[in-house]
């Protein structure tokens, strides 16, 4: 437990070690306060019980209720425990979906990191967007490596015909990837370490590394990315081979050694592929965004095959 609280911050451990106060001390109340109690119930309280059959009914009822609310949380503590070590073992920290932020404490996405590893499909609503909870991550990150989900690929149009509007869509995904093109460039044109790959599959996880930490969301068909939990996954520093930040970690970074992925060229805006040994095969020009209709009429063209 010592491992999990340490992933959750100086915060947390404060109001744990805070909550196990409160809770000593009002064991010390009840534990001076029972030669008190004891005495009141026996000498005044059970002699007016068994005088009257009411009140000893009431009182079984009050006992009972009271058991029963004491098991209950018992059942709840022991369930917390256990989904405790579950999270524990599996080093998941945070899950973050659509409840209200009131109801849990929202942890906040590492602003700086020497290097991010990205796998996303637009990347816009990832670190591209003012908005996006990665943008400082990767204003700040010395080395940023991206993946993002080719456009005009097969699987792009595999991915956009399950969206209830794939038109709307289509237009939507060429417009994101730009701009999340626009402000890598940016980054690198201001002295950022900055690489990006195009893939052409159908998108399956959204994954960010930064540091010891790993965001997952998983790519549901038929349902846009921002209705997706993400989960968050800590290294743990006293086993690190156990947990799901090392597969995850694996995953991404296999997934950018794929030398079927094409790397965007920052200075030409192509796409170069190279071999297992880094040497360049051969290059193509990325093509330039379309107007709206156009890229209405490409993508009708293209779903009619």
């Amino acid at each position: 437990m010592g491992a999990y609280l340490a992933r959750l911050g100086g915060f947390v451990v404060v109001r744990e070690i805070a909550f196990h106060a409160l809770v000593s001390l009002l064991a010390l109340g009840i534990a001076f306060s029972l030669p008190t109690v004891a005495s009141y119930v026996l000498y005044e309280w059970w002699p007016r019980v068994a005088a009257s059959s009411r009140l000893l009914l009431a009182t079984e009822l009050a006992f009972a209720a009271t058991l029963l609310v004491l098991f209950h949380f018992a059942r709840v503590a022991w369930d917390g425990v256990r989904l405790m070590y579950l999270t524990e073992v599996a080093a998941l920290v945070h899950v973050l979906d659509d409840t209200p932020a009131r109801w849990r404490r929202r942890p906040r996405p590492p602003a700086s990191a020497r290097e991010a590893l990205f796998l996303s499909v637009t990347g816009f609503h990832t670190f591209a967007s003012q908005e996006a909870p990665f943008h400082e991550l990767a204003n700040r990150a010395y080395e940023v490596r991206a993946m993002l989900l080719n456009p005009f690929s097969e699987g792009a149009r595999e991915r956009i015909r399950s969206l209830a509007d794939p038109a709307e869509a289509q237009e939507l995904y060429v417009e994101e990837i730009g701009a999340s093109i626009a402000h890598l460039a940016a980054l690198a044109r201001a002295g950022r370490r900055v690489r990006l790959k195009l893939y052409d599959q159908a998108p399956f996880w959204s994954i960010v590394v930064a540091g010891e930490q790993a965001w997952v969301r998983y790519c549901h068909d038929g349902y846009p990315m921002k209705s997706q939990p993400d989960y968050v996954f800590a290294l743990r520093r006293d086993k690190p081979t156990q947990g799901l930040f090392p597969p995850f970690c694996m995953y991404a970074l296999r997934q950018w050694d794929d030398p079927a992925l094409a790397e965007y060229d920052f200075a030409s805006d192509e796409l170069v592929w190279r071999d297992a040994g880094g040497a360049e095969t051969r290059r193509e020009p990325f093509p330039a965004p379309l107007p709206p209709a156009a890229r209405r009429a490409a993508y009708s063209s293209a779903t009619s095959r």
